[in-house]
């Protein structure tokens, strides 16, 4: 037998009405752990699930012969994969952890260990990411982040990821509550990598509704707290207004000295529109300034809300 690592290791995983892949993606991740940790630990985050999530849990913890360390994790009620995973993070006691925000296996099992074996080299946070897969609107999404993020770090889609007991630590020095994991993890001042996987011919995921729209949301709360995308989108209008400004301006002048007038009235009456909106401009610009400033000093204090935790050992 080979040996084992001897790290203590925590998977936290996302439950959300997945009842038809719970069992087999508890069994695989289960399996990777079994061969080759000493000692671990499963998190499973139940989200508010209507469905038979739960049950299934129970069923493959009654099926599997071996002893595991597994928790429940039970939200009040559905409250989206971020205040879940930090639910499930902060009940973690693992050297490192796994976070698993989805059920879906469309990666091989020995991708975890080349994780973390990949942190072992130095990295604290080490994230594996598809391929191919990934939602117009995801891959809209990381561009408007990527390109107005005052970050370094950039971040794509990912799948799960490992992160080190330093990192979670120094996370939570950062702020008390983590409005957006990837890129805090990207952007903590340790190192990081991604590992990008061939998925091609893997299932794929199909979210449902309450799922898509919490993420969509989730997406507009971080381009405003981790960007500044609405800052730049105001100053490249108010450069524009600017422009059309200097526009009617010249315009202006042009006419006092030409032959041509224009229909009287027309050009005071654009000009002062041109300018008016100009400052209107302006005024947004400062005010998405000011509160970025705002929200880099403190993000907003939402918290999760947990019903109970059940030890669900044999």
């Amino acid at each position: 037998m080979q040996n084992r690592e001897k790290n203590f290791v925590s998977c936290v995983i996302y439950l959300h009405n997945v009842e038809n892949r719970v069992k087999g993606f508890l069994n695989e991740i289960c399996g990777v752990m079994e061969e080759n940790f000493e000692k671990f630990e499963i998190i499973c985050v139940n989200d508010g699930c209507m469905d038979a999530t739960v049950e299934k849990v129970r069923e493959f913890l009654q099926e599997r012969k071996q002893s595991l360390v597994v928790s429940l994790v039970n939200l009040s009620h559905f409250q989206g994969v971020e205040n879940a995973m930090n639910a499930g993070c902060d009940l973690a006691v693992g050297d490192f952890i796994f976070e698993f925000d989805s059920c879906q296996l469309d990666f091989e099992p020995g991708l975890i260990m080349e994780i973390y074996r990949r942190s072992l080299e130095g990295f604290d946070v080490v994230a594996a990411a598809p391929r191919y897969g990934v939602p117009i609107t995801s891959r809209l999404f990381y561009a408007l982040y990527n390109w107005g993020s005052h970050y370094k770090g950039k971040i794509r889609r990912e799948r799960f990821r490992i992160i080190s007991r330093r990192a979670v630590n120094r996370v939570n020095q950062m702020n008390i509550y983590v409005p957006y994991r990837k890129a805090l993890y990207m952007n903590c001042g340790l190192k990081t990598d991604t590992i990008v996987y061939d998925n091609k011919y893997m299932a794929r995921k199909a979210a449902n509704r309450e799922e898509r729209g919490a993420r969509s949301t989730l997406a507009a709360d971080t381009l405003v707290i981790f960007t500044d995308v609405l800052e730049k989108l105001s100053l490249a209008v108010t450069i524009l207004l600017f422009g059309a400004l200097l526009i009617m301006f010249g315009y202006l002048a042009w006419s006092v000295f030409s032959s041509v007038r224009p229909v009287e009235g027309w050009l005071s009456i654009m000009f002062f529109m041109c300018f008016g909106f100009f400052m209107l401009s302006v005024l947004l610009t400062l005010i998405f300034k000011y509160l970025s400033v705002i929200l880099n000093m403190s993000f907003k204090r939402q918290r999760y809300v947990i019903e109970g935790v059940e030890k669900l050992t044999k």
